[in-house]
């Protein structure tokens, strides 16, 4: 195991955070980079850093509002890197800073598994649910268009429960489900 710290964010892992975070999510995926630097009050752009402080994973998180609900908005590790088990620490790292900032629920969501990166997109799947996240029964989640081109992008919901906190169905999935569309998205559900 690499030894490695979660911390926020400095601009003098522009270069690196900035190279992981292009090299791992396609143009119909990707924010502007300002978008993570410069992020909204209610988000946290933070890397995972090794011994000698470079940046070896990122991931911006937003909270949901007034609600004890986390969501992932990118999350990813240097590709030259991948395969050592950097991204299950930083899932670990991740929960724990969620837990430690009254957090219960971690969700995010991945592309559905289709067309030319069907096998990529399950094994990221794969990988979420060997670090506990669930694929969450939504049939109709269907998010407005992000990224960098405005394409419409198949997505599944994905989540955890914290700590034993209530269970991700019924009333309370719809919760999770209404403010992911709210405060990731924008949209009223």
């Amino acid at each position: 195991m690499v030894s490695v710290v979660l911390r926020d964010y400095h601009p003098a892992d522009d270069a690196a955070a900035r190279g992981i975070y292009e090299e791992s999510f396609p143009p119909s995926l990707r924010a502007p980079w300002t978008a993570l630097v410069d992020h909204r009050h209610d988000e946290r752009f933070v890397v995972l850093a090794d011994t000698d402080g470079t940046a070896v994973g990122i991931t911006l998180i937003r909270r949901l509002g007034d609600t004890d609900m986390a969501f992932v908005r990118y999350l990813a590790v240097d590709p030259a890197r991948r395969d050592r088990g950097l991204g299950s620490q930083l899932m670990a790292s991740l929960r724990e800073l969620l837990r430690d900032g009254g957090v219960d629920v971690l969700l995010l969501d991945v592309e559905k598994p289709v067309g030319v990166h069907a096998e990529d997109d399950r094994r990221r799947i794969a990988f979420y649910q060997r670090c506990g996240l669930e694929l969450l029964n939504v049939p109709d989640y269907s998010p407005p268009e992000h990224g960098a081109t405005g394409e419409i992008v198949p997505l599944l919901l994905m989540g955890e429960v914290l700590d034993g906190g209530a269970a991700l169905t019924g009333s309370r999935l719809d919760e999770a489900v209404r403010a992911v569309l709210l405060h990731r998205y924008g949209v009223e559900a």
